[in-house]
């Protein structure tokens, strides 16, 4: 999966890919710029040593499939 966030200050996306699903169930996102981490109650946290830049912080798994900023990527696509 996927995770799609606009940041605002520099008018541009960015792409979080899956990277890490722990025992617990929280998970990490990432790719250049984005890290994002998911915790156990599906909402993407904001990071705690900088602004929170980017607009899916905040926002639940739920909210964002709603939205079409939560890609599910298939094998072959």
């Amino acid at each position: 999966m996927a995770i799609v966030c606009y940041h605002e200050q520099k008018q541009s996306w960015v792409v979080g890919y899956l990277e890490t699903v722990n025992a617990d169930g929280s998970a990490v996102y990432g790719r250049g710029t984005l890290t994002a981490n998911l915790g156990v109650e599906r909402v993407v946290e904001p990071p705690r040593n900088r602004v929170a830049a980017l607009d899916c912080y905040g926002k639940s798994l739920e909210q964002l499939r709603a939205t079409g900023r939560l890609v599910e990527l298939r094998p072959g696509q």
